[in-house]
């Protein structure tokens, strides 16, 4: 009954901001990177926000998942204003680093990197908090980074948070996840952006303020379920749920690397963005990153079930490795390095 209701208010929230949108200029034009026609409302990540505060307290949220949604209003706030004034890049990583700064306040961050081959945890010590924000930002950007594309970035977002649940199953863990009725409530508004994002009449894009806040609530999804509950999820099966989005982050950064150009200087040198423009269709191109993302975390998942912790990180970063490769390889046969 409640997903129910949560379909019927995130369609009034739908409305309400749709109109509004352009009347504060809260749209994206198209442009030479931009290839979609119209003014599209960039309300998505608003919408899923708001529909996510109007049920938090009928979810049975926890102590630490409540804190990250209240603390990322800052986000929010600054977010939107950059999508529909273009305030700048460093705007969003200030709002970023406060809110991940109000998070480790309240006592979350990356304490450990689990046990390895039966050693002792790897804990972070003097540099958990510096780590926990250098993850969390770079994970936030990562989500941010892919979002070029309708669908992409709430598709992924979407398979991380599938991941999360499967794994726990797998696991035999999923009944001890007290913040299960939230991660669905998630899925639920994430499929019900996608449909919008996908169809011509009422499309919306998730705009900075929604592929931010989807990405930064990943993160700290990640590191609460890897380090606030006991033994419910070893920390190198986080990375198992973010393949694409930290694939693509690190493949994207090398390639304009390459190219001598600032790493947060958009274009359309995402592989995505090439895809498209080599001829493939959007949706022959989501599919491909729908099929291949999920391909990815559960061979990872089930590389740790079968040899463990160690191994399984190691053929994450090969593979990171050989994606990168690859993606540099097909840029120099299709002559893009220009």
């Amino acid at each position: 009954m409640l997903f129910l209701l949560s379909f019927f208010s995130f369609l009034i929230i739908f409305f309400i901001l749709n109109k509004l949108a352009l009347q504060i200029n809260l749209v994206d034009k198209p442009s030479l990177r931009k290839i979609h026609e119209g003014k599209i409302p960039l309300i998505g990540g608003l919408i899923i926000y708001f529909n996510t505060l109007l049920f938090l307290q009928f979810l049975n949220v926890s102590n630490d998942l409540t804190w990250v949604i209240y603390s990322t209003i800052i986000i929010i706030i600054v977010s939107t204003i950059d999508d529909a004034k273009e305030l700048g890049v460093n705007f969003r990583l200030i709002s970023q680093l406060i809110c991940s700064l109000i998070i480790i306040g309240y006592g979350i961050t990356i304490t450990n990197l689990g046990a390895f081959m039966d050693a002792a945890f790897i804990t972070t010590g003097y540099f958990s908090v510096l780590f926990t924000v250098l993850c969390v930002m770079g994970l936030t950007n990562s989500f941010n980074f892919i979002d070029g594309l309708d669908g992409l970035c709430s598709s992924q977002v979407f398979i991380s948070l599938f991941s999360i649940i499967s794994f726990l199953h797998f696991n035999d863990k999923l009944i001890l996840f007290e913040d299960l009725n939230l991660i669905l409530f998630f899925c639920l508004n994430i499929l019900f952006f996608i449909v919008l994002n996908l169809s011509k009449k009422f499309k919306i894009f998730l705009g900075d303020s929604g592929s931010l806040f989807l990405g930064f609530f990943v993160s700290w999804l990640l590191i609460i379920i890897s380090q606030n509950y006991e033994n419910l999820f070893h920390p190198v099966l986080t990375v198992w749920c973010v393949t694409i989005p930290v694939f693509e982050f690190f493949s994207v950064i090398t390639r304009r690397s390459i190219l001598g150009l600032s790493p947060f200087k958009s274009d359309r040198r995402h592989l995505h963005h090439i895809l498209v423009d080599l001829g493939f269709s959007n949706l022959k191109v989501l599919f491909f990153f729908i099929i291949i993302s999920i391909s990815f975390n559960f061979i990872g998942f089930f590389t740790f079930f079968i040899f463990g912790p160690a191994p399984s990180l190691l053929f994450y970063l090969l593979l990171m490795f050989g994606y990168i490769f690859s993606s540099v390889l097909f840029m120099k046969y299709k002559n893009l390095f220009r």
